[in-house]
């Protein structure tokens, strides 16, 4: 039952796939949004109120999801690896 332990060529079933390629996407957009998301914050604070002026709803929508960014960011800096 230990063929394929430690093989890079280990068959895995469909479900096993789609979990490891799921946890592989979330990590690269954990390490996205560690790495950016001051960055997005402040573009999204910078073009939100120039998207208000004619879509007000859309202007705060990128207001919250910049913030939404920021915060994610600075949480995952406080609690470490």
């Amino acid at each position: 039952m230990t063929r394929y332990r430690g093989n890079p060529n280990r068959r895995r079933g469909f479900l096993g796939e789609a979990v490891h390629m799921g946890r592989k996407m979330l990590y690269s957009a954990d390490h996205f949004f560690r790495a950016a998301g001051p960055g997005i914050r402040q573009i999204a604070m910078t073009a939100a109120p120039v998207i208000a002026k004619s879509n007000p709803a859309a202007g705060a929508a990128v207001a919250a999801i910049g913030q939404a960014v920021g915060g994610y960011s600075e949480l995952r800096q406080q609690l470490g690896d």
